[in-house]
């Protein structure tokens, strides 16, 4: 499975939207990659630069212009600003980078590079793209984590602006972890320059669905599973590249333990689900981190009143969030921790929102409605990990929108919950008639009478809603 690490899947929008703009005929055109660490921001950079990638590789979808049809005479430069040299002075450290490579590639003869050192490093550079596209070459230099350089003690709007004019000339590409306009250090307000005005901003989001079944399809070329595991990793890993990624260590680890041949079934799912969530604790930490330091503006996550919190609920509705939480359901949108789906706005992965409900100590249960497979697997370990005395709802035999009613009832004990509510949070459908909660709530009622040991009853407040009186349990 080493060669699945290798691949690059999907993007396919964004890249050639790239492609087209950095080799336009006329003026190249310039980008900003956004996103959180793991989003797969260096992993496109690479691809891109790759001979097997679509600037300098095979060009099947005819993205490339004519004249850089073959890509014999483009020139991509992939240079990392997380090095001392580029946080000094990132245009010498770029001009050093790319004269290294212009001498070591056998198709730019010597003397090409037989320019004066002008007056400052940017003016080099641009010497020697002119000279390139002079000859019918095409120069493409990207900069990746970026954001290393602004927050360097050394960076200066002036080193930034020597950049500026070379994206008349040049096709530039940089990845950073925020918006450019955004980006500040010290005193310096580094977002004014005109730099960043030229630059196409695009945030990372998650993979296309397709891409994410060409990733585990290849995977499955190397380990035997039955449909229904696929299904449940695509489900869990969320199309999350670092996540996906992270499958093949966890397939591996797997396969180590199990007889050789072994085909995957349902039955070690949880196992799968166990490891993956442990292998993408570095990605849930990261937003973890970025979540609470959005308190001091959004309010804290642990409050009622938090999109967070209600996001673990239940998916909201636009129609749902307060007016003060919309900007912080952009920010959530933006850097890919928040998707929508049918019933509304909701985490991208059960394994986010299990970390999550934990990091806030709230009993959450993983909504069946959203993420079902992955709901049944926690509802199994729950009744397999319960001792005597304690509510078994393994035991109820319930349709998975009752399992689910019972689950926020339960989350929500000795509340009056609105019907519409109701509808909003369990079923996802706040328009939808109230006729489906009252019968949902007459089957479940019926299962709880037929429970022992009892579980709870559920109240009818007249004109308010019901509210969920969970049983006294005797201990000792």
């Amino acid at each position: 499975m080493h060669t699945i690490r290798t691949r690059f899947f999907g993007r396919k929008p964004l890249l050639a939207e790239i492609v087209r703009g950095v080799l336009a005929p006329t003026q190249p055109l310039d980008f900003a990659l956004i996103g959180l660490k793991t989003i797969g921001k260096s992993r496109l950079l690479k691809y891109l630069a790759s001979p097997e990638g679509p600037l300098l590789g095979p060009d099947p979808h005819g993205w490339r212009p004519e004249r850089f049809r073959d890509g014999h005479n483009i020139i991509v430069g992939l240079y990392d600003c997380r090095w001392p040299e580029a946080q000094t002075n990132l245009p010498e450290f770029v001009r050093q980078q790319l004269v290294a490579q212009l001498q070591a590639d056998q198709n730019i003869p010597e003397d090409w590079l037989a320019i004066d050192i002008q007056s400052s490093p940017g003016q080099h550079i641009l010497q020697l793209t002119r000279r390139l596209n002079q000859h019918g070459f095409r120069l493409v230099i990207m900069l990746d984590n970026f954001d290393s350089v602004l927050q360097s003690k050394h960076i200066s709007p002036d080193m930034l602006n020597q950049l500026r004019p070379l994206t008349d000339e040049l096709g530039l590409i940089i990845a950073a972890t925020q918006p450019l306009h955004d980006l500040q250090t010290g005193n310096k307000d580094l977002a004014s320059s005109p730099l960043f005005n030229v630059m196409h901003q695009h945030f990372l989001s998650l993979l296309e669905t397709e891409a994410a079944e060409e990733w585990l399809a290849a995977y499955g070329e190397h380990i035997r599973w039955e449909p229904v595991v696929a299904d449940t990793l695509l489900e869990m890993t969320g199309r999350h590249p670092f996540l996906l990624a992270r499958l093949n260590d966890v397939l591996l680890e797997t396969r180590l333990h199990l007889p050789p041949d072994t085909v995957l079934t349902a039955e070690h799912l949880p196992l799968l689900q166990l490891r993956l969530a442990e292998h993408g604790r570095p990605l849930f930490e990261i937003i973890w981190r970025r979540l609470k330091e959005k308190e001091e503006k959004y309010g804290s996550l642990k409050s009622e009143q938090s999109l967070i919190h209600q996001l673990l609920s239940a998916p909201r509705g636009l129609s749902m969030i307060e007016p003060e939480n919309t900007g912080f359901l952009n920010w959530l949108i933006n850097y890919a921790i928040v998707v929508y789906n049918g019933s509304g706005y909701r985490l991208f992965s059960p394994l986010l929102h299990e970390y999550l409900a934990n990091q806030l100590k709230l009993t959450v249960a993983i909504p069946a409605a959203v993420w079902p497979r992955t709901a049944a697997i926690q509802a199994g370990r729950t009744a397999a990990g319960q001792t005597a005395g304690q509510p078994a709802n393994s035991q109820l035999k319930l349709s998975p929108i009752e399992a689910e009613l019972l689950r926020y009832f339960q989350a929500h004990s000795r509340q009056v919950i609105s019907v519409d509510r109701l509808l909003a949070d369990v079923w996802g459908k706040p328009t939808a008639s109230p006729r489906r909660v009252q019968e949902a709530i007459r089957r479940l009622r019926n299962q709880l009478r037929q429970t022992a040991p009892p579980i709870g009853t559920i109240e009818n407040e007249r004109g308010r809603g019901y509210r969920f009186v969970p049983a006294r349990r005797e201990i000792g």
